[in-house]
């Protein structure tokens, strides 16, 4: 697959980026992560040239989002859409059973006390079981979600990622939450793009495919339904350094900011 070529002419893009393998190397644990001032600087000059049509699109809350990423504070959808901050600062939550929620975070932490390595992360409409310490648990940790998959019936989905089994709102994707940014301002209107690296972004390629956008798949994960592909986390920052140079050497007062 090619490159995304940077939009032509009088062609507006909306830009949507997944974090985690995307924006920022996978790390060991989700604290482990590091974000250098370059990345918050270069997100604040997307954020102005695309006059606020860009946002993160993350398995992480919306809190920690945040406090990765300060000073700068975009449009943010968090929990894989689970949680959507919309520009004007409005926050939508998805509806989740808390009661279920609780058991299946006690049935991982109970798995999570008994084999070293293995940590559990309380997202709020989500639990997520990490073993990227312990890959040898692999098959253990993908069995118990599936488990608890069937117990808590069709109103939760289970997600099998790198290194990371989660149960979470069904109601929800990433895909959902696409499609929510681009019905309001300043998304609407505009072409998608979406950048994204894990099967948790496959709804959001899938919805971006049908709206006739770009979707851009990270490193060599297959199959995936992205049209487009970059090779690691550092393409990423090279791509959008030029995106943004590209907006900015066209950016004129008649264009929205957009070339």
């Amino acid at each position: 697959m090619s490159l995304p070529r940077c939009p032509s002419a009088h062609e507006r893009w909306a830009v949507f980026l997944d974090v985690d393998g995307t924006l920022l190397e996978l790390a060991d644990t989700p604290d482990a992560v590091h974000v250098s001032s370059a990345l918050v600087g270069l997100l604040e000059v997307l954020d102005r040239v695309l006059d606020g049509a860009l946002a993160l699109v993350s398995g992480r809350p919306l809190d920690e989002l945040d406090r990765l990423f300060r000073p700068v504070r975009l449009a943010a959808a968090g929990v894989h859409g689970a949680e959507l901050r919309l520009p004007d600062g409005r926050v939508a939550r998805a509806p989740v059973d808390r009661d279920a929620l609780a058991q299946v975070r006690q049935a991982f932490s109970a798995f999570a006390g008994t084999h070293p390595g293995v940590l559990v992360e309380d997202k709020g409409a989500g639990v997520t079981l990490h073993y990227r310490l312990a890959p040898s648990l692999a098959d253990e940790a993908r069995t118990l979600g599936t488990e608890w998959a069937g117990r808590v019936g069709d109103d939760f989905q289970l997600l099998q990622g790198k290194m990371v089994v989660e149960l979470r709102a069904r109601s929800a994707t990433k895909g959902t939450a696409v499609r929510q940014y681009l019905a309001e301002p300043p998304f609407s209107g505009r072409r998608a793009v979406y950048l994204g690296d894990d099967v948790t972004d496959e709804d959001a390629f899938a919805a971006v495919n049908q709206l006739g956008g770009i979707s851009v798949v990270v490193g060599d994960r297959q199959p995936s339904a992205a049209r487009f592909r970059l090779p690691d986390v550092a393409a990423v920052h090279v791509w959008l350094a030029g995106l943004a140079e590209h907006l900015e050497r066209h950016r004129g007062p008649s264009n929205s900011g957009l070339a």
